[in-house]
């Protein structure tokens, strides 16, 4: 397992994105309380936590889907937190979605087409489909539509469709939901290769295991608050994460 660094310092020119006391409020209801995270270039990090702690929410406040009520967020040194999606998205941070999100009569062709065109012309939009599609291992199914795909291949189509919008970042939300172990190895294998194409990720995940040996770095999300955040062997160790997520101490392979 990679062993992970320590959070980056203020100022570090490393640091892609950095979100600062971050807090979303609907009414009287507090979903993300001053949660702070920085992100350096290549890193792949975890959130985990309970089911309603904020974890969604905290990444539609990264993303530009949810406007923060306080707090900052910053990407490659620029304030986002009042630009939209899609402007968000053409400075270089995308995000997936726990329900996988495609028109079941486009082609996969298409559809990558139609997440590059956010930040290309029509025929650059082609050729990066075709590119991201080969990243994401679906060449072979560029012309089937998207209710002819398993399973594993519309969650490949969901990371493909970040893919090609040109990411530095991409904030993954549960894409391993529903996968059987094997297939989700294999995604855990293309995220690697994606890292090592120089994007940078922040996964939200509940299968330990996966998040375990893909994370360098994870962060723990309670009742809207950061309970924890460092190397995974010392987080599943940490006392008030068993009592609030894990339920017993994780055994570590």
């Amino acid at each position: 397992m990679t062993q992970p660094t320590a959070s980056p310092p203020p100022g570090d020119a490393d640091i892609l994105l950095s979100a600062t006391d971050v807090a979303v409020r609907f009414g009287g209801l507090k979903a993300v309380d001053g949660v702070s995270l920085d992100v350096r270039r290549g890193e792949i990090v975890g959130v985990i936590g309970p089911n309603g702690a904020g974890k969604t929410t905290f990444f539609q406040a990264l993303s530009g889907f949810v406007r923060p009520t306080s707090g900052a967020v910053r990407f490659a040194g620029r304030r986002i937190d009042r630009l939209s999606p899609e402007d968000i998205c053409r400075l270089g941070l995308t995000r997936t979605f726990q329900i996988v999100e495609v028109f079941p009569s486009l082609t996969v062709r298409e559809t990558l087409t139609a997440a590059a065109l956010v930040r290309l012309p029509l025929a650059a939009a082609r050729a990066a489909a075709e590119e991201a599609a080969a990243q994401v291992r679906l060449s072979a199914k560029l012309d089937l539509t998207c209710r002819q795909l398993t399973l594993p291949d519309q969650k490949a189509l969901e990371i493909g469709k970040a893919v090609a919008t040109g990411p530095q970042m991409i904030l993954l939300d549960e894409v391993m939901a529903g996968l059987r172990p094997s297939e989700a190895d294999e995604v855990v294998g293309l995220i690697r290769e994606l890292r090592g194409r120089g994007i940078t990720f922040v996964v939200v995940e509940h299968i330990m295991d996966v998040i375990m040996r893909l994370s360098d770095r994870i962060v723990v999300i309670g009742a809207g608050r950061k309970i924890d955040e460092g190397a995974p062997g010392d987080v599943v160790r940490n006392p008030k994460v068993i009592e609030i997520y894990l339920g017993e101490e994780f055994e570590l392979a």
